[in-house]
Order: structure tokens, then C-alpha cells, then sequence
């Protein structure tokens, strides 16, 4: 890994963090496309790595919402439902091409984008 992809892959990985500690999420976006685009991976082990990256960041942000205040009522259903949801996503990932992987993340993009736009 050159000097340059070095200094880019932690200026990514810091505005990722902020994005994430800032916003509750969001973080992963930057993470993939900069994975993609600066080290060539494929969706599929982007996705894959943003994840692994953004897993201490995830304790750490939500130590300090525990700190702040959350709605524990919202946690804990929603929790439930989102862990058989990622187990079932990083399964059904390992099976589909990189690119459904690709088009399915562009996808949510756009969607998240339109309705954070006019709804």
C-alpha cells in the first residue's frame, strides 16, 4: 500500500467515523466507496470490509448515545428485527454476484436520498 492510499484510507475511515457518530449511521457508505474506488474491491468485499471497520465505532458511538439518551422502547424491538436481518443479508451476500450487490447498494442510495429529500 502506497504512502498516498494510506493517507486517503484514514481520511476516509475519519470522515466515515464522523459521518457515523455524527448522523447514527451513514458511516458504511463512505467506507464502500472507498473501498471500491480507491483499492478496486469488489461490492461484495466492500461491504463485507465496512463492516468489519465499522464495528468499533459502533460500540464506541453507542456508549456515548447510552450516555446521552436513547429510546430504550425503539431499541430493543427494533434490535431484535435487525439482527435476524443482518444474519440473513451477510448470508444471502456470500451467494449473490458483486454486482446485484452493487445495484441493490445504488438502489437504497437513491431511495434514502429522495425520500431524506421531499418526505
Amino acid at each position: 500500500m502506497t504512502a498516498n492510499k494510506k493517507v486517503l484510507c484514514v481520511a476516509g475511515g475519519l470522515l466515515g467515523g464522523f459521518i457515523n457518530g455524527l448522523m447514527g449511521g451513514g458511516g458504511g457508505v463512505v467506507i464502500v466507496l472507498l473501498l471500491t474506488g480507491l483499492y478496486g474491491l469488489s461490492a461484495k468485499k466492500a461491504q463485507a470490509t465496512a463492516l468489519l471497520v465499522i464495528l468499533p465505532l459502533t460500540v464506541i458511538s453507542a456508549v456515548v448515545y447510552i450516555i446521552g439518551g436513547a429510546d430504550w422502547g425503539n431499541v430493543l424491538s427494533t434490535s431484535a428485527g435487525f439482527t435476524v436481518g443482518g444474519a440473513v443479508g451477510a448470508l444471502l451476500l456470500n451467494k449473490l454476484p458483486s454486482v446485484a450487490v452493487r445495484r441493490i447498494f445504488a438502489l437504497l442510495l437513491i431511495a434514502g436520498g429522495i425520500r431524506m429529500l421531499f418526505f
